[in-house]
Parts: C-alpha cells; structure tokens; sequence
C-alpha cells in the first residue's frame, strides 16, 4: 500500500489568496450594477434639496412625460403596500422614536432624503427626468450640531413624538459611579467629526416581484440577505419563504450595508407595483449626502487620579447626533451604546461614569461603521490615560501597564457590564514596547511624538443585545456540508463575504479538518434561499462564528467518513485519519481515496448494515457566547509635525493584535492593516461637512479627504501566539484597525505639541486644527 504523510489541518495557518481574486481581476465579477437581468428597468430617486421644511406639492407631470419614463412614485403611491417602520430596540425602550417611510411624507429633514423615485428604461432616462419633478418646500430652520439640537430654542424636528426635555432627544444612556475619594482631576473636551463610510462599491440593488408566482427576489449589495429577507417579508406582507436575497459579490460593505435605507425599499417597492424587475444604484455623490454615517460626538471626559497614584474614576460625557431618523432594524443606538459599555474597559478602574445624549437633528441618519463605538471609547479612553500619565509624570506604557486587569482569580468584570475572560493586553503592549525601542529617531526640525493606545474588543456578537432588543437578527451560525462522489466538499453558509475573504477561510477551515485542498471546497454564501439561515457579516464573527460552525460541520462530517471507512476495513476508527484525500493509518498507510469512500457511500449503501449511517450531508451550529467574545489589541503611531503647517505626518503604525488561531495569516494582516488605515483617515482626514443651513460641503471626493496611498506609512502587525491549549480558537480581527489607530495617532500628536504647551482637541486633526493649536499655544 502506498504511505501518505498525514496533512490534517495543514490548510489552516497558511496565506492563501482569496479565492475571489481571479474571478474578480478578470472583470467577472457578480455586482449589482454589471448583472444582467431580462427587462430590467432602472431606477432614479428625487432627493431633498434643502434641510428642512414642509413639502407643499411635488409636480411629477414633466418626469412621467419624458422619453423612457415607466412611472413617477412618490410617498402615496405605496400606501397599502409598504408598511412604515420604526427603529425601535427594547434595551433602549424608553427612547423616542418616529415612523418612517420609504419616501418623505409631508415633511423633509435632512438633505439627500427620498421624496420621489422614477423609473426608467435607461438609468440616463431615469435620472434626467428625475430632474424634471418639481418639489415645492416651505422651508424651516435646521439644526446641525447635536449641541444646537438640544437647546431649549431649537427647532424640533418630530413634533408628534411629543415634548422632551431636552429638545429633539432620542434617547439617553446613562451609568452612574460613586464619586472618587480626594486626589485631582483633569478633564479632556474631544470632538469627533461625522464620517462616511466608502466602500469601494456605492450601495445598490436589483429587486423582480413576480406577479404570477408573489414572490420577490432581490440582489442586494449587503451584509445581510436573512435580515433583508425578514425585513421585506414584514413590511411588504410577503411570505417569507417567497422572498429570496442574494448578496453575491459586494464591493466592501464596512457595516454601512448592514441597514435597510430609505431609498432601497422604495426601489422594491416600485418592482412590486411594477411587476417587473428594477435596478437601483446609488451614485457616489448621493452616497456621501445621503447614505448612513457615523461618529459624531460631542466627549468630555475626566480621570480622576487618587492619593496612590492610581486612576480612582473615569467619567464621560457624551453628546450625539443621530441624524433625523434612527436606521431600520439596527437602529442608531450602537456609537453611543457601545461607546457606554466600552468607555474605560481596558483598565481596572474601580468608578467609571457614562452619560449621553442622542439628539435628532437635520442630518442623514447616524448607522454602523466599522468598531461601532469601539473608535469612539477607545480615543477618549486613551486620551485620558494620556493625561492621567502626564499627570503622574510617568511613562505612558508604564502607567497603562499599572492599570490593567488581573485575571489570575479569574474572569472580571468591567464596571461597563463586560466579562473579561480573556486579556492578553500585556502581551500587547510588550510587543509594542519592544518594537518601539528599535526604531531610530530622527532630527530634521519637527516636532515628533510616539503614542500608544490599548483596545479590549468585542467581537463575534451574541444573541443578548439583539434579542433582549426584540430585533430580529441571528447571531448564531450554521453550516450545511455535503461531499460530492468526487470527493470533494460543498459548502452552505450563512456567512457574507464582502471582500474580507471569508468565503476562503471557511474553505481552509473544512479542507484542513477534513485533509483535503482547500479548492476542493466550494463555498455558497449570501442567498437567503439556498444558504442556512445566519448573520451575514458583522462585528468580526466571520471565522469567529462562521468558522466555528464550519468546523463543527466536517468534524462530524470527518467522524462519519472515518466510522465507514473502519466498517470497510476491519478496523478501529480511532487508528484511522484523513490526510491528502485519502483514508490513512496511524503509520500513514492509504487504504482508500475519499473518492472511493465517497462513491461507496452514495451508489453502494447495500454493502453496509442498515442501521450504520453513511449519509455524506451534515449540520454543523456554533452558539456564540450571549454576549460577545473579548480580543486584546494595542497599537502604536509615531508622527512629526511640521510646526509652521500644522501638517502632520504618520510616519509609522504599529498594531500587536490576539487573534487566536491564525487561519489565513496573510488576510488577518490585511485586515488589521486595512482597518488602520480607516483610522488613519478618521484621525487626519476624513469629515463630513455642512454649512448653517444643512447645505453638505463634501458631496464628492474633490471635498471629502480620505487617505491616498503615499500617506499610508507602513503598517506592522505583531501578532500575539495563542495560548497553550487553545486548540481551534479564531478570534476577530476585523475592527481592531478602524478602533484603535485613530486613538494611537491622536495620543501621538499631542505627545509631540506637549512640548510647546499645545494639544488637539478635534479630530480629524487636519493641518488647520493643528497649526491652531500651535498658534494658541504661542499666544499663551
């Protein structure tokens, strides 16, 4: 007999290219936009032009005229088929919350809202008669500023909701702490600018309701096809099993595509009256004004430095603006929610106190971009440990080694409600602190400065926040396995891949459990209809969950194969193992081909006892914790800046990250690094600007800056090993970038204006904000 050197799960661990590349470079990728459809129509919306203001007549006799034009809909034409919705969550159920519309209904509240949508044979025909209706606004005063919006004067954009004080309050989320016994106290005041996130495809779709058969496909750029399933379902009174989702192939995603936006279910809505298929793509101009954006806030925060030396209280607090709607089903409470939970979370701080504010105001609405919340804690966190070790006059690594939290009695808990059972930050920050030693420090003028920034990450999200929520969104993770007469595995997913490369993990994963190659694994994932019901893609639970479920699925896939396999030979299974394809002995000895196993086990089941099961399609389930899972990061940056410019320059990013298992380590680098240079553009670059009167002043990449690639300075990943023992453990890396590097740049900046008497209090820390705060500085 021949010998096999046993390759069980050799797949795992290496750096694999994303099984997606070829396809894709060859130009044969499956987007909204390049699909065909047989008598697709194409559709267009009419957006708001001003801020706020009551919608007096829209005209729509021109547009329904044009050459190409199939219809005009406005807000009443879906009466009856569409439902309104409301993004409530029961966590947060004393928060006010209004109706919502697929298009404005009396009332527009933000520049880039839906009043109008036409359809079109052409998508040129579409958007130039779009041009052509005519809305007649009475306009309103807008508010902008969270701050503003809270005023006893402010305008209040929902008034059926009912007086609140303050004005315009969504929701507040609170969590006292006793006050902390003598020492001193130092405050930070930081303001986070909105941002948009950009994926490199714009948001789109392409929905056909069948008349004759009542049901409704859409192809969807998302993250999420069961939720949209669910969702159209609900608010459409289509039958869930007649609704089918497909989020092929999705041009990046970042948490943007994870809600359902105005404009998408008018589209739907306008297939459903239409009977026919329409395809909507958002422009990239209309994506900057109108889609859902993150971040602003509003922090001051205060540390509060005991007699030891030691931090006794942090405090925070938090106004933010949610836009004028909350999105639908996730809803807008995730920045500050999270932010509450994870404010002060890497240090063992006895008090930490959290009060925010959520204010409507004439802007689109507030969603999930990448870290949700992580971002926004993270830096305020660190500034304050900044301080607090200025302070002290204590190293800044030094400090934060002080405080971090003590496992050896077991897991803790975080006054914010987390259960800490894994922490390797110290391990971070050795590797952070070893590497930093090593790096030369040149003399050229400017004024340079190193900072640190420690991240505990939530990752791999449970069931309790969405389900304790009463909204609809899985959170656990199933794969459907089946082996082909070939030998070869398929495999179902609930998964999405977004361009992260998942669909490749769970390749590895399978093929390196089962000792096969990974392209003898096929993967389907993002169909509503032919994927087991799942997440989708959020909070880094891709392998976390995804893999997790996969494994679980050809382990006892593997366990079957190797039960028929000692059925054949006579033989203990325990003594047998699958390696390079074949059915292998302890010694490495080949009895037969999976091929042949298989072909047995589909064609021939006479050979074999009735009651011996040998069927090759498994389930595979992974339950996250209720919570989340925990993942520890620290990250470093070093700058120079230019002290006549204020310009600043990043001119190294350092990140040491716990992953866990490493199941594709080339994609796990791309992903923190990636992610570090989202936070890099938050930190520098990136803001979303408008004027008094809601007017935006970034509606395209001319105005809104993002990194380009000769101001990415080098990004290094030091990876934490995992723990003896951990066996198959894969952990969240995907947010760790877009969390914690904006914190790392900030610390690093005013390290470096510490000097000269300066610090930043904004970010983005653009070359003004920063020659500001050198002129201020000057001034005394």
């Amino acid at each position: 007999m021949d010998t096999v050197s046993p390759t069980r799960q050799t797949a795992v661990g290496r750096s694999l290219p994303n099984r997606r590349w070829d396809r894709l470079v060859r130009g044969r990728g499956r987007f909204v936009a390049n699909v065909a459809h047989p008598g697709t129509l194409h559709a267009a919306v009419v957006r708001a032009a001003e801020a706020y203001g009551t919608i007096e007549a829209v005209d729509t006799t021109a547009a329904r005229g044009a050459e190409g034009v199939v219809a005009v809909f406005t807000a009443g034409d879906f009466d009856g088929l569409c439902a309104p919705w409301r993004a409530t969550h029961q966590v947060f159920g004393q928060a006010r919350v209004p109706q919502e519309f697929a298009l404005a209904r009396g009332v527009i509240r933000y520049v880039g809202e839906p009043i109008a949508i036409v359809v079109a044979e052409t998508a040129h025909a579409a958007r130039d008669a779009a041009e052509l209706v005519e809305v007649s606004v009475a306009g309103l005063d807008p508010v902008i500023a969270a701050t503003d919006a809270l005023g006893a004067s402010a305008p209040v954009l929902h008034p059926e909701l009912g007086a609140a004080s303050p004005a315009n309050l969504h929701a507040r989320i609170a969590r006292d702490a006793p006050p902390a016994p003598g020492g001193t106290r130092h405050t930070v005041h930081l303001s986070l600018a909105r941002v948009a996130p950009q994926p490199m495809e714009t948001r789109g779709l392409l929905a056909h309701y069948d008349p004759a058969e009542g049901t409704l496909f859409v192809r969807q750029s998302h993250q999420h096809p069961h939720q949209m399933q669910d969702v159209y379902s609900r608010l459409l009174g289509i039958p869930e099993h007649k609704v089918q989702v497909l989020c092929d192939d999705v041009g990046g995603a970042f948490g943007l595509k994870q809600q359902l936006h105005k404009d998408e279910m008018a589209a739907v809505c306008a297939s459903v009256k239409l009977g026919r298929p329409v395809r909507f793509v958002v422009t990239r101009n209309e994506s900057l004004i109108s889609d859902g954006q993150a971040r602003d806030h509003d922090l001051t925060g205060h540390v509060e430095i005991g007699a030891d030396g030691r931090v006794a209280a942090l405090r925070l607090t938090d106004v933010c603006g949610v836009g004028a709607f909350g999105l639908f089903p996730r809803t807008s409470f995730g920045e500050a929610g999270q932010t509450s939970r994870l404010f002060g979370a890497p240090y063992a701080v006895p008090a930490v106190a959290y009060d925010g504010t959520l204010a409507f105001q004439n802007r689109p609405p507030l969603g999930h971009y990448r870290g949700v919340g992580h971002p926004v804690a993270c830096v305020i966190t660190e500034a304050l440990m900044d301080a607090a070790a200025r302070a002290c006059g204590e190293d800044p690594i030094a400090f934060r080694r002080r405080h971090l939290h003590d496992l050896s009695a077991g897991p803790v808990t975080t006054p914010g409600g987390i259960v800490v059972e894994r922490y390797r930050m110290a391990e971070c920050l050795d590797l952070i602190e070893r590497r930093l030693a090593e790096l030369p420090r040149p003399a050229d003028g400017r004024l340079r400065g190193v900072g640190v920034a420690c991240l505990l990450e939530l990752t791999a999200n449970g069931s309790r926040y969405y389900g304790d929520g009463d909204v609809n969104i899985a959170c656990t993770e199933t794969a459907v396995l089946k082996m082909e007469p070939s030998g070869v595995v398929r495999l179902a997913t609930g998964n999405t891949d977004q361009g992260q490369g998942s669909d490749q993990m769970l390749a590895q994963v399978v093929a390196g459990t089962l000792g096969i190659a990974p392209d003898d694994v096929a993967v389907t994932s993002g169909d509503s209809a032919h994927s087991p019901y799942g997440g989708g893609a959020f909070g880094s639970r891709g392998t976390a969950v995804g893999g997790q479920a996969a494994r679980n699925a050809a382990e006892r896939l593997r366990e079957r194969l190797l039960a028929t396999a000692a059925l054949l030979h006579q033989r203990d299974a325990a003594e047998l193992e699958l390696s390079g394809g074949q059915v292998v002995t302890t010694d490495g000895t080949a009895l037969m081909s999976l091929a042949e196993l298989a072909r047995l086990c589909h064609f021939k089941p006479h050979l074999l006892p009735p009651e011996h099961e040998a069927g090759l399609t498994v389930v595979g389930r992974h339950v996250p914790p209720a919570d989340a899972m925990n993942a520890s990061a620290a990250f470093a940056a070093v700058v120079a800046i230019d002290p006549d410019t204020g310009t600043v320059e990043v001119e190294r990013l350092m990140a040491a990250h716990e992953a866990g298992t490493l199941v594709n380590p080339q994609s796990v680098d791309a992903q923190i690094t990636g992610g570090a240079v989202q936070g890099l553009g938050q930190a520098l670059y990136e803001a979303v600007r408008m004027d008094d009167a809601g007017q935006p002043l970034t509606g395209s990449f001319m105005d809104y800056a993002m990194p380009r690639a000769d101001m990415v300075p080098p990004v290094e990943v030091l990876h934490v090993p995992p723990l003896p023992g951990d066996g198959f453990a894969p952990r969240g890396v995907g947010e760790a970038g877009a969390s914690c590097a904006p914190a790392a740049i900030l610390c690093a900046i005013n390290n470096a204006l510490a000097p000269v008497g300066a610090a930043v209090t904004e970010l983005p820390a653009t070359p003004l904000v920063v020659w500001n705060a050198l002129q201020s500085a000057r001034k005394g």
